[in-house]
């Protein structure tokens, strides 16, 4: 500690009505040692004093005697301070000349020491905290960023130990410094570097495997006792927590199994020893990478074709999306539950459902395109179809003959509604053989082939077309058995 003083050691004259400093000097950088020559008779003596940013001499104190020690209660800077004795209680009004006191501050300024590098969680900001520096003399704190350091910004106040970094330091790990400066801008030495808790979450592109990742926290005053992650899975609102003992590991994986989670949200929390102090990271959302999604999928018509039976379907899919497939469902009747019906190829526009029975009542369909990585679906609103009541058999042909029998040996179809003359009846082996044709509708097959020999007992098919006397065509097929 270097300490600058001016001594001053006049030349007195033996006149003991000359009121001389005998000793002026700076004992420190804030104590100053004073003494004067007695006065016969005299009782009291005032000691004044000039500050330098002082327009004039003040009283310091009144003394019975010729020596006094004044302590300065604030900080001179490389600065003269100014004194004078007065004695004014004989009948001469005596004086001393001025003498200036020459200070100059040296000392280093104590530093402070750490506290806390975290996230004020209302503002989702840093916010550093520290431990005011032990010198009363302290103006401030320089507060600094990156390594090597540069000045960042300043906090006044001895006791203001506390500061919210801006917004933009919150997306990376940063490294602080701080730093105390006392009156005369005289700077402490800087403490070690802070770094604020950092977690980061990542997952491959089509992957639920979640890894989580964090910084290495070394600012807890009575050392790191534990690093406890804290995580949800969206939309779920139940927090997880894993808890890591001060030396690691420093990241954690795991797979997330339930599909209907969309996404991530975390933070770090890092205590101290004695579980007073808690240092959070930053909260972190990740949401999984599906891939592209259709934008929009539509089941635009759906319309009961009773000549087929079937149900027709048309529809309207984004064709932007480069998707392979899409997957048409169905419900029927009253039951509520959807089952694939088909998987079409993109880009799709229409589909006809021929597996149709009237006596289901209704059909249901739904629409669903699966993004790319086959995990998020985009589903169209489901679309009714209402099946009309069947109506009454414009036919009716037998199943069954026997080969021989004048009661039940031959195949006569039985037409309810009068026909036309545009009739075929064909009779077909299950080869695909015709063995029998008429267009009269007067014909009926016997079980004998077109030579008119007996054919063997099994499955034949027959195939007819007519039209009604109201116009429509028919078709109709179906099999007979042919026993002996």
């Amino acid at each position: 500690m270097l300490i600058l003083a001016l001594s001053v050691r006049p030349s007195f004259a033996q006149d003991s009505l000359f009121l001389r400093f005998v000793h002026a000097v700076a004992l420190n950088h804030h104590i100053a040692d004073l003494s004067w020559n007695s006065i016969p008779n005299a009782r009291q003596y005032t000691l004044y004093r000039h500050f330098p940013n002082q327009s004039g001499f003040g009283a310091v104190a009144t003394l019975p005697d010729t020596h006094f020690v004044d302590t300065l209660h604030r900080v001179i800077c490389a600065d003269t301070v100014r004194y004078f004795v007065r004695l004014s209680d004989t009948s001469a009004v005596l004086s001393t000349d001025t003498v200036g006191i020459f200070f100059q501050d040296d000392v280093p300024t104590a530093p402070c020491s750490l506290r806390l590098c975290s996230v004020d969680t209302a503002l989702g900001q840093i916010r550093l905290s520290w431990y005011p520096s032990p010198d009363t003399d302290v103006m401030g704190y320089y507060i600094c960023i990156g390594s090597p350091c540069r000045d960042f910004d300043t906090v006044w106040g001895r006791l203001n130990t506390s500061y919210l970094c801006p917004p933009e330091f919150t997306a990376s790990e940063n490294s602080f410094r701080i730093l105390a400066f006392d009156s005369c801008y005289q700077a402490s030495p800087l403490t070690p570097y802070y770094h604020n808790p950092l977690l980061s979450l990542s997952a491959a592109p089509c992957s639920r495997q979640l890894r989580f990742d964090w910084n290495r926290y070394i600012n807890m005053p009575d050392s790191v006792s534990s690093y406890r992650l804290h995580y949800r899975l969206l939309p779920d609102t139940h927090w997880h927590t894993h808890v890591f003992p001060p030396a690691g590991p420093f990241s954690l994986d795991t797979l997330v199994a339930n599909l209907a989670t969309d996404g991530v949200t975390a933070y770090l929390s890092v205590h101290s020893a004695s579980d007073t102090l808690r240092a959070l990271s930053a909260l972190a959302t990740l949401h999984f990478d599906y891939g592209d999604t259709a934008a929009y999928a539509r089941i635009l018509t759906a319309d009961f074709d009773p000549t087929l039976p079937a149900v027709q379907l048309s529809f309207d899919i984004d064709l932007s999306f480069p998707g392979p497939f899409c997957t048409l469902l169905r419900a029927k009747g009253n039951d509520p539950s959807f089952t694939p019906l088909a998987t079409l190829p993109l880009p799709v526009s229409s589909y006809i459902d021929m597996d149709i029975h009237r006596s289901a009542g209704r059909y249901i369909y739904r629409l669903d395109v699966p993004d790319l990585c086959q995990q998020r679906i985009v589903s169209s609103d489901t679309v009714s179809v209402i099946l009309p009541e069947s109506e009454p058999p414009a036919a009716y042909f037998p199943n069954i003959i026997r080969y021989g029998d004048p009661e039940c040996g031959r195949f006569c179809p039985q037409y309810v509604s009068a026909l036309t003359a545009d009739y075929h009846l064909e009779i077909y082996t299950r080869w695909g053989e015709r063995i029998f044709h008429t267009q009269n509708l007067s014909d009926c097959w016997d079980g004998t082939n077109v030579s008119g020999q007996p054919l063997p007992q099994g499955v034949y098919l027959y195939y007819v077309h007519c039209r009604h006397a109201d116009g429509v065509s028919k078709y109709y097929r179906g099999t007979i058995t042919l026993i002996h």
